[in-house]
């Protein structure tokens, strides 16, 4: 079985939710993201910007990423008075996108979104990539759960049936997810680890890509998100068994949460849009004004309440303290897996 965590770690790992006083927390403990230190910079007026905004999404189309750039596109567009272009760039856990972001001029003309996964990068093979150092936070926009999701036609059909059939054959049952190291990795291996067996964990290239292969047998189960199973469920292909959060999700208030079948584990997941880190702070903090005017529009709360998100705004500052939290999480979450092959150059 892979090694999650130290078992006296566990309780720490077992639920993560994002609420309001561990963010108060964070942004006391860690530095804000704009210090006013940072190089200065001109900030576009009102209506204007730099040019086109190219916001980057480290996954194929469909998933959960593409639905929340796209979900908000038009609404920031006509804040910035510029096109936003959405680019899908997926593979490598982001890696490729954040590369093309951080290639390009650090000068508002680009922003990315990104999961708490986006700490593993320079744990799992690229170093060079640091987001405590190389990203400026933005803002995050909403938030979703893990779910256990199985093929309609499954031998098990309730959440308890899933375990015992796991239970009865550990490591045949293979769990689909969105990257080695990503959210719904760290949220199948934490499944693993709280009931004891052993799953084979098969990586994909985003949330629809998991769907995919659960449609075509590639696999048994997926632990994606709940608004992105959506799709496979609504179409009859695709059974939910359980959420992993605290309460049970508003898009299926049907489907039970691992607690209710007496499992202690939950997991979510903030999501969020950044910068490169070298773009001046003051056009740093107007993007973020602009994002968060647009992440609280009338259009985006529709669009995404439609596709089961629960939206949310936390600020600049208390975002990059969420990543700077994370940073350490992903340390102590995976310490010991074998993907776990390199370290940002700040730890030496």
């Amino acid at each position: 079985m892979p090694r999650l965590c130290r078992k006296g770690d566990m309780r720490r790992t077992k639920s993560f939710m994002l609420a309001a006083p561990l963010v108060l927390i964070l942004a006391a403990c860690s530095s804000p993201a704009q210090s006013g230190d940072g190089p200065a910079g001109e900030v576009p007026g009102e209506g204007e910007w730099v040019g086109s905004l190219t916001a980057y999404i480290p996954a194929t189309a469909g998933g959960g990423f593409d639905i929340a750039v796209r979900a908000i596109q038009d609404p920031l567009a006509e804040l910035l008075g510029e096109s936003v272009v959405p680019t899908n760039l997926e593979g490598a856990g982001g890696s490729i996108a954040a590369t093309e972001m951080l290639g390009g001029p650090a000068d508002g003309s680009s922003m990315m979104i990104v999961s708490r996964s986006i700490s593993a990068l320079p744990y799992t093979g690229t170093p060079e990539i640091d987001p405590v150092e190389d990203f400026t936070a933005l803002g995050v926009t909403h938030q979703d759960v893990a779910a256990i999701t199985v093929p309609s036609d499954a031998p098990y059909q309730t959440i308890d049936e899933f375990i015992d059939f796991a239970k009865d054959n550990p490591g045949k049952v293979t769990i689909g997810h969105s990257g080695i190291g990503g959210v719904w990795h760290a949220a199948a291996l934490i499944l693993a680890r709280e009931l004891g067996t052993e799953f084979e964990f098969v990586p994909y290239g985003g949330g629809s890509a998991v769907g995919a292969a659960l449609l075509a047998g590639e696999i048994d189960a997926m632990t994606i998100g709940a608004p992105e199973t959506r799709p496979f469920v609504e179409g009859g292909d695709a059974t939910m068994l359980a959420v992993m959060g605290e309460e049970r999700s508003a898009l299926y208030p049907d489907v039970p949460t691992l607690i209710e079948s007496g499992i202690d584990v939950t997991y979510s997941v903030w999501r969020g849009f950044v910068t490169a880190a070298d773009t001046p702070d003051a056009v740093a903090a107007e993007l973020s004004a602009r994002l968060e005017a647009a992440a609280k529009s009338d259009e985006f709360l529709t669009t995404m309440g439609d596709a089961g998100f629960e939206t949310t705004w936390i600020g600049a500052a208390d975002f990059q303290a969420l990543i700077a939290e994370e940073d350490i999480l992903i340390r102590d979450l995976f310490d010991g897996e074998d993907f776990m092959t390199t370290q940002p150059k700040r730890l030496g």
